[in-house]
Order: structure tokens, then sequence, then C-alpha cells
């Protein structure tokens, strides 16, 4: 495994298009389900640099409308992304498959099987609720790679929502290396990248399976698989977050349960001072 520090490049284009595709599935019903804020899952396309360390530029976000979405899980299908990536090849250099992206949506009372939960964006920041969860990394074990030189990676980005009471920008920016905070209104966002290179299990090293354990798998669980994704330091950047992000722009304000949700806009929402001078 490489040790140096991988990059994942987010177009203004692209985090648009993440933006669009995680507000529409927390605030809006979907699939005659009578829930709202579920997961979303789209694929990437853009450039990937031939050298190590490894480089993309994710440029193209394509949501997956036929995937099973819940509030705590997200499935595609196979069949879909096959399709796509014969169009992607028909387009040529600049649409090449990068990897996934899904939503983690954050209600500020849940309810599973009879136990209450309550969120915040302190305890989502606290207990890093924005990076992959177990089940997220068990499923880079059959994503899609990317080959640079001999070695194999994925790319997971994740974005995490949570609707807060009022509107509270002041911790906005970058947490992390591979992690921006930002909001829109009361809507409070994290983007989160990770590559995960792929080893296979001979050339598996003590250090490996240390960083395999870093969403909390088990590696000893794993035994009879030949490859491993293995989380690798990574970079995330994003122009369009940059040191302000979305700082004093305005926006509206979303009021959202289990069942429901109500969006009044920007005008007539928008009372912090610097919108009504």
């Amino acid at each position: 495994m490489t040790t140096d520090l991988h990059s994942v490049n987010i177009s203004k284009e692209a985090l648009f298009d993440m933006i669009l595709a995680g507000l529409e599935a927390y605030s809006i019903k979907h699939d005659g389900q009578d829930i709202v804020a579920i997961e979303t899952f789209a694929h990437m396309w853009g450039r990937v640099n031939k050298n190590l360390p490894f480089k993309c530029y994710v440029d193209h976000l394509t949501p997956e409308t036929s995937a099973t979405r819940t509030r705590g899980s997200v499935a595609a299908f196979e069949i879909s992304l096959e399709l796509k990536k014969d169009i992607a090849a028909v387009f040529g250099k600049g649409f090449e498959y990068i990897g996934t992206m899904h939503s983690h949506p954050y209600l500020k009372i849940e309810e599973e099987e009879g136990i209450v939960y309550e969120y915040d964006a302190k305890s989502i920041r606290k207990k890093k609720f924005y990076q992959c969860s177990d089940g997220d990394h068990e499923s880079e074990f059959t994503s899609s790679t990317v080959t640079v030189g001999k070695r194999e990676y994925s790319v997971a980005i994740i974005l995490t929502v949570h609707a807060m009471d009022r509107a509270r920008d002041e911790l906005d920016g970058v947490i992390d290396e591979q992690v921006f905070e930002f909001s829109l209104g009361n809507l409070k966002m994290w983007l989160f990248a990770q590559v995960f290179e792929h080893v296979h299990n001979d050339d598996l090293t003590d250090q490996d399976a240390f960083e395999f354990g870093k969403f909390k798998l088990d590696i000893n669980e794993f035994e009879d698989e030949f490859t491993f994704p293995i989380p690798v330091s990574t970079q995330l950047n994003c122009e369009a977050l940059g040191t302000s992000g979305f700082l004093f722009e305005g926006f509206g304000r979303l009021k959202i349960s289990d069942k429901d949700s109500l969006y009044t806009n920007k005008r007539q929402a928008e009372k912090r001072f610097w919108h009504n001078i």
C-alpha cells in the first residue's frame, strides 16, 4: 500500500449536483414512501491522474434514480452502472468512472425498532457520523476500481445532511483534510472523501490490517477475500467551498419531521441582518 496523500478534487458543477441530489432525497418523499429524509446514491465521472499518488477530478455526477433508497441504506443495480460505463466510453476523455457518492440523512429525532435517537450538528461532528459507516466500507469490496499503474483504487464521497433548528454557520470550513462542513440556511452539511486502495490478500501488511479497521470492520471476518479495500490518506479539494464556502449566502429554511417537510423560500425566511441591510 502506498503512503502518499491521495487527492479527490470536486468541481463546482459536481458539488452542485451532489447538493441537489442530497437535498431532494432529504426533503421530498420518493418511490411511494411515507417518510422523508432518505439516502441518495450516484456515480461519479471525470479524470484520473496516470501517476501515483492517486489523484482524481470529479466533474460529473449521475444520480441513480432506480436505486432502492431508505433512511439507513441505499442499493443500486449493477446493470445501471454497466450501461452508464458504456455511454461514458462513447464520450471518451474526461468521462472516466471514478466511484460513488451517497448521502447520510439525519433528522433531529429518529426512531428505530422502538429506540429513539436524537441528533444535532454537535453530535454528528463529535461522533463523525459524516464519514464511512462499517456498511459503507464493506460495500467497497465489490466496488468497481480505478487502475493507476499496477494499483487498484476506489473512491467514496459522502454528503451528510441535517436540518438544524436555526441557521448557524460559524463552524463552517475544513474539519480535516477529508471533510468540509458547510451550511445553506438551517441545513448543515458535511462533504467527506475516502480513497481505498485494493490490496491483494497475500500483500497485506500489519499496517494495512490496522488501517482496515478505521471504520470498525474486523479484518479477521473477511479472511476468504482475495483483495481488501484499505482506507488510505485522502485530501479532499473543492474550490467552490474554499475558505468561506457559502458564508453570507441567503437561503430558505426547511422544517422537517419523520414524514413531512416544509420549505420556506429565501425571500420569506431569510432574516439574518446582512440580508436586510
